[in-house]
């Protein structure tokens, strides 16, 4: 059956379906990041994780993802967006069965990562089906409403079952059990309602099957040798770890140069190179900014939990409400941005936001451990959401800038703690001062990726101008149609439905906020998803309620969803 535009803008049962399946799958994939997060501890402990290898579930989800998001977004293209879906949001549910029943440590990363596989496969699919089933109007506002309001609810259901159920009889195991039902439930409905694509509507210059294998085998090679010199005895000094490093930058040095061949000659690219050389996006500049600051802002968060439990000893509960501040703060600062982002010159704006994030590191690396959490800590807590400002305009550069930002500044951290225990035999390597002295490195390694990031925007976004209002080759990045396909047009909602999905967004931020005080973090921030993406909903419906030039505020939006699918 082909797809067919109904010129009524009411939801029939089969656009209700497909809004279902697909908001529902992409929403485990949030929901598998929640419940990760919270459950990691208690996982680590049964699978009998070392510390150093606490990071590894998180990071192959987020790789596996990352590494195959484009082959996969360009194989939908080839072979249709409902096929792929499907079979993608299978094999998520499979290895999230086979990841409940996991023995060791090794297994259950392994299947945490296949399940990544799974996730790639079926975001941009259904994304696409998405696109596909709903022309530019009041239908495809509600579908993306609802997806958006989905990711938030996702990420906190995931939070809320996992403490629960890691801390129960049921234990741990059970929130796969529960993911991969959902996920047959999904599947399911998506079979029986989800239109097949005309073929007529299909990419037709082929797969490229060597940019694909070259991008895979980079990034994966160059994140698992960082990763790996934290967890190997010798560090860099294993012969491994060096070559593996360099074979990285090597392989992809080389895809860049193979993608630019075949674009000259109008083959099938992977990604096309002068998409990098557009002046008028500055995506160069763009990513470059975003990959260092979330370097930044996930790796640093990761400490703060660290040294909140490891070094001052807090329990779950006491660490949950010493983020308080920063959800609120975020909250903010989202508010205030989607607000004067169309008032205020793009450059100065973001330049401010990383402000935040390079006083936030310096805090932390200087601050004296026994002081007050009110002139330390909770500073640190207000300004690393200086990062909220400068969102990331897609899922690629902010998984692959979390991924290596990770693995980079837990290997410093590292190896900084291993030589201030060497000089003083008398602690052991868990003992809190050991560990503070790798945080501070950690906070310093932070400290220089946003400065980096500073320095990117300060030359690099000259003259970018107010962002939805100037039509100049010096306009923001975020020129979206020609470089993320955004919708171009936009439709005031039913009452009944900007209602529900102001509704839906008002809970998100509640639930960020009261769930902060009840869960137990294992160390990946957990706060700057849910509450971006709720007020990204807000921002919809307020710009769509007072019929506002919707382009001005939909990048923020459209950021915070494809944000949701990384699990950041």
């Amino acid at each position: 059956m082909d797809i067919s535009s109904s010129s009524s803008d009411a939801l029939e049962l089969r656009d209700i379906a497909l809004i279902v399946s697909v908001s529902g799958v992409t929403t485990l994939n949030v929901f598998l990041s929640g419940a990760l997060t919270v459950a990691l501890p208690t996982i680590g402990k049964d699978l009998h994780f070392k510390q150093s290898d606490l990071q590894w579930p998180l990071n192959v989800y987020a790789l596996s993802y990352g590494c195959l998001l484009l082959f996969f977004g360009r194989l939908g293209d080839i072979v249709g967006g409902r096929i792929l879906f499907l079979l993608g949001s299978i094999w998520f549910s499979l290895w999230s069965l086979a990841t409940a029943f996991a023995p060791t440590s090794g297994s259950f990363i392994a299947f945490v990562a296949a399940m990544g596989l799974g996730a790639a496969a079926n975001t941009p699919s259904g994304l696409g089906l998405f696109s596909a089933s709903f022309p530019p109007g009041p239908k495809r506002n509600k579908a993306y409403g609802v997806l958006g309001a989905g990711q938030p609810l996702g990420f906190i259901l995931g939070l809320i079952l996992g403490g629960i159920l890691a801390q129960s009889k049921a234990t741990w195991r059970a929130v796969f059990y529960i993911q991969a039902g959902l996920g047959v439930f999904f599947v399911v409905l998506g079979f029986l309602f989800l239109l097949k694509q005309p073929s007529t509507q299909r990419y037709t210059k082929g797969l490229d099957w060597g940019g694909a294998i070259l991008s895979a085998a980079g990034i994966g090679l160059l994140t698992y040798s960082l990763a790996d010199s934290t967890t190997t005895p010798k560090g860099w000094s294993s012969p491994q770890i060096p070559s593996l490093f360099a074979g990285s930058i090597v392989i992809l040095i080389i895809f860049v140069f193979y993608e630019r061949h075949r674009e000259a000659r109008g083959l099938s690219v992977l990604m096309p190179i002068t998409i990098w050389k557009q002046p008028a996006t500055k995506i160069s500049s763009i990513v470059s900014i975003q990959f260092f600051i979330w370097w930044s802002f996930n790796t640093l968060s990761y400490f703060l939990t660290l040294y909140y439990q490891q070094v001052l000893l807090l329990d779950p509960l006491k660490t949950a409400v010493r983020f308080l501040p920063m959800t609120i703060a975020g909250v903010l600062v989202n508010i205030v941005t989607g607000y004067v982002m169309n008032r205020v010159p793009g450059q100065p704006l973001i330049l401010l936001g990383i402000v935040g994030s390079i006083i936030a590191p310096l805090i932390f690396a200087l601050m004296d451990v026994h002081a007050s959490y009110w002139t330390t800590a909770f500073l640190v807590m207000i300004f690393i959401v200086g990062a909220d400002v400068v969102y990331p305009a897609g899922n690629l550069h902010l998984v692959i800038g979390t991924s290596l930002g990770l693995a980079v500044t837990s290997s410093i951290a590292t190896s900084t703690s291993q030589k201030f225990q060497r000089a003083h035999p008398e602690l052991a390597l868990t003992a809190p001062d050991v560990l503070m002295a790798g945080f501070r490195s950690a906070a310093w390694t932070c400290l220089g990726a946003a400065a980096l990031s500073f320095a990117i925007a300060l030359v690099g976004l000259r003259g970018i101008g107010i962002i939805g209002r100037s039509k100049g080759p010096a306009a923001l990045a975020f020129k979206a149609d020609a470089v993320f396909k955004l919708p171009t047009t936009y439709h005031p909602l039913s009452p009944h439905t900007l209602a529900l999905l102001m509704l839906f967004s008002v809970l998100g931020v509640l639930a960020r906020l009261g769930l902060s005080a009840l869960t137990n973090y294992s160390g990946q921030s957990v706060f700057p998803l849910a509450y971006s993406q709720a007020i990204g909903c807000l921002i919809m419906g307020f710009c769509l309620a007072l019929k506002e030039p919707f382009h001005r505020y939909y990048p923020p939006l459209y950021i915070g969803l494809t944000a949701g699918f990384c699990g950041s």
